[in-house]
């Protein structure tokens, strides 16, 4: 089998090399006269070097390059730390290899070195190309022709071979300038640039920095709003000048690194959108040709070489004879995994490049709580580091997990319970992802709104409740008993209103043959703890200043809903309010530690949630305050004296045990704790009005609301 790939970048090397260990003859087509010296820092992480450690590189990697301790981020202004990750031994032991910051150039060479000269030609520019059931051919620019069994394009963020196969598309503009530049050791400040990743972030910039050549060689990585440099061309050398006005007023240690940089260039941060198909007959995308990125996860590079292993395995699975299934063997396995780290790495650039004051205050909250919670930066990283493609790739195609973080191969039993599991698999785009917080609030409210409206027989009076907004929900045929249930939503704290979940509560008023108050307690991030207990406690208190009678009230929740039920349960305790009558908790999400099991072994089948998410999420609602605190997680509270509990989950979920945990510490306590376990469903399995669980459920509630004694 005789391969073509166009482009001689490190994916393009990579998957020759890869090709060529695999028994099969690759030649690189490089339309640069030779390599040079060009480019900046490259980061390659375990997932990458899993890799090179295949190819034999590794040894000699070490050897050029540099492994960073910690990444450390500060504040630009004034230097204050605001987050630490280790990324050196601990990582190294934690994913199975360490990180190595390299110089580009270095890598390049590393890679061509190990080829043969005959499978590289430098100077071939690729001028046109085709196919036929055979084969395929390419005509370079000085009009010679060659022919190969297949051809990989390589060729980068304005791939020729892509636009040619599916169009022209331009890539997208991140409204961001790059600057870089390589500091010589002489030239920089003897202390405080330590062998780590240096970053600083500040209103809409960000700095990230660290040695490619241990003591000789300092990388270095800036990005601006692009109103801040006026050019016909941002594809030229940078004017200093323009970078230290962008930086002005920047604490010390910045100031001294900018001062060390006599010369830099600069370019727009571009990436694509997923493409629909990478794939042709015996033609294939690879790198950024296929999956441009922005550089805000460091996994550019590594992705193209994980692409490089995979595509190598799949022909030679495959054979000469049927290339054009391990062309979409290849693009199944990797396109999943490549649409989540776009979505991510583009996240990350939101995340760094805050403007606003109160949202670089919520993010500087989020980082102190993953802090609390993941200090190895875990959920953060573990996806793309931990992942091997040289196991992976023997793997059945099933397991692979894209954006939503769910197997491909999991299915439900049922075909209503698979509904349900396809509706959450579909709530979030890689643009929802990719957009952070706003994009998934807008996510949910979307799959909620599409799939559940409210009848509109249903009496909806917008009220408040101790001044906190809160929707009065009475089903037309209900007979108005005084039963009233206090209803908090799910969506971690983060997610969700009153509005999005009106069809549920409609459903919670008629079970209980009452009404229902849905309430809208304010949301983080920017509204962190205590905010949601502090607003549902307000609501409780203004029901029964309303002429409640409290013995009549059940308090309610879904997910994160739940567990602020079962705090809220604790505050009326310890405020000696008049208790409730009981609490109904669907699927309650009730530690904020992720501390349960079956976080881990339900882990890529539970397509509403996962720990990644939910890291993201509590850690923006609990910010710098301690997740052990009852109110915060109630699992760790104090159960005694609380009302009859009833709590329901399936035992597929991420938070199963969430809900055992809870239901066993309580009765421990002497509380009437009723749990219902329901398998093959979903995360909060109540909200799908078509399950048949979800009505055994609320018939479950109705009927124990009846039994409920008056609180004491």
């Amino acid at each position: 089998m005789k391969v073509i790939v166009a482009g001689g970048g490190i994916g393009g090397l990579c998957t020759a090399l890869a090709l060529r260990q695999h028994g099969i003859d690759a030649l690189v087509l490089e339309q640069a006269p030779a390599l040079g010296e060009v480019g900046a820092g490259v980061q390659v992480a375990s997932n990458g070097v899993f890799v090179l450690r295949a190819l034999g590189l590794e040894e000699k990697l070490a050897a050029l390059s540099c492994q960073p301790k910690s990444w450390e981020y500060y504040s630009v202004e004034t230097g204050e730390a605001l987050v630490s990750w280790p990324v050196g031994e601990s990582a190294a032991k934690r994913y199975g290899a360490p990180m190595y910051n390299v110089h580009r150039a270095d890598l390049v060479q590393l890679l061509a070195d190990h080829l043969p000269a005959e499978a590289i030609r430098f100077g071939a520019k690729c001028q046109e190309f085709g196919q036929s059931d055979s084969g395929v051919w390419v005509q370079l620019a000085s009009g010679e022709l060659l022919e190969a069994d297949a051809l990989i394009a390589a060729d980068g963020i304005h791939s020729v071979v892509r636009d040619t196969l599916f169009g022209k598309r331009e890539p997208s503009f991140s409204n961001l300038l790059v600057w870089r530049a390589l500091i010589p050791a002489d030239r920089m400040p003897e202390t405080g640039f330590e062998e780590r990743g240096n970053y600083w972030v500040s209103p809409g910039r960000s700095i990230v920095s660290y040695w490619v050549r241990s003591k000789k060689l300092y990388s270095f990585l800036a990005s601006v709003p692009v109103t801040e440099v006026h050019r016909e061309s941002w594809e030229e050398s940078g004017n200093v000048e323009d970078l230290m006005k962008s930086f002005e007023g920047s604490e010390p240690q910045v100031m001294q690194m900018l001062g060390a940089i006599d010369s830099t260039f600069i370019t727009g941060m571009y990436y694509h959108d997923p493409l629909e198909k990478w794939t042709e007959g015996r033609i294939t995308l690879l790198g950024d040709a296929a999956h441009a990125m922005v550089p805000y996860l460091a996994q550019g590079a590594c992705q193209a070489i994980e692409d490089a292993w995979a595509i190598a395995v799949c022909l030679s699975r495959h054979g000469k004879d049927h290339i054009p299934e391990a062309f979409q063997e290849y693009e199944l396995r990797r396109k999943p995994r490549t649409t989540r780290i776009q979505a991510a790495a583009r996240s990350m650039v939101k995340l760094v490049h805050e403007a606003d004051e109160q949202r670089i205050k919520a993010r500087n909250g989020r980082w102190k709580g993953m802090a609390r919670i993941d200090p190895l930066g875990e959920t953060t990283w573990s996806f793309c580091w931990e992942y091997d493609i040289t196991h992976e790739i023997n793997q059945p195609i099933g397991k692979v997990m894209g954006h939503n973080v769910t197997r491909e191969d999991v299915k439900m039993a049922r075909p209503e319970s698979q509904r349900a599991f396809d509706i959450w698999k579909s709530a979030f785009t890689p643009e929802d992802i990719a957009r952070g917080y706003d994009g998934m609030r807008e996510g949910y409210e979307r799959m909620l709104l599409a799939h559940f409206l409210c009848p509109d027989s249903v009496s909806r009076t917008p009220v408040k409740l101790g001044g906190v907004p809160c929707i009065r929900v009475e089903p037309a045929s209900s007979s108005a008993t005084s039963k009233v249930v206090l209803h908090f939503h799910g969506g971690a704290y983060v997610m969700g209103s009153a509005n999005s979940s009106l069809e549920y509560a409609s459903r919670l008023a008629k079970a209980t043959n009452g009404i229902c108050y849905t309430v809208d307690y304010r949301l983080a991030p920017e509204h962190p703890y205590p905010a949601a207990i502090d607003d549902a406690l307000m609501a409780y208190r203004g029901l029964l200043d309303s002429g409640v009678d409290p013995a009549q009230v059940i308090l309610s929740g879904e997910s994160s809903g739940g567990g602020l039920a079962i705090a809220l349960a604790m505050a009326i305790r310890g405020a000696s309010l008049p208790a409730p009558a009981g609490i109904f908790a669907a699927c309650p999400f009730s530690d904020l530690t992720l501390s349960g099991y079956s976080l881990e072994e339900h882990h890529g089948k539970d397509p509403a949630a996962n720990r990644e998410m939910l890291s993201y999420l509590v850690a923006s609602y609990f910010q710098g305050h301690e997740p052990t605190d009852p109110m915060v997680s109630p699992q760790f509270g104090d159960f005694r004296k609380l009302p009859p509990l009833l709590m329901v989950a399936a035992t597929n979920e991420v938070l199963r045990d969430d809900a055992i945990t809870m239901a066993d510490l309580a009765r421990a306590a002497g509380v009437d704790v009723t749990l219902q376990l329901f398998d093959d469903t979903v995360h909060v399995f109540p909200i799908f009005n078509f399950l048949p669980e979800a009505q055994a459920a609320l018939e479950q509630l109705g009927q124990w609301s009846q039994q409920l004694r008056s609180a004491s």
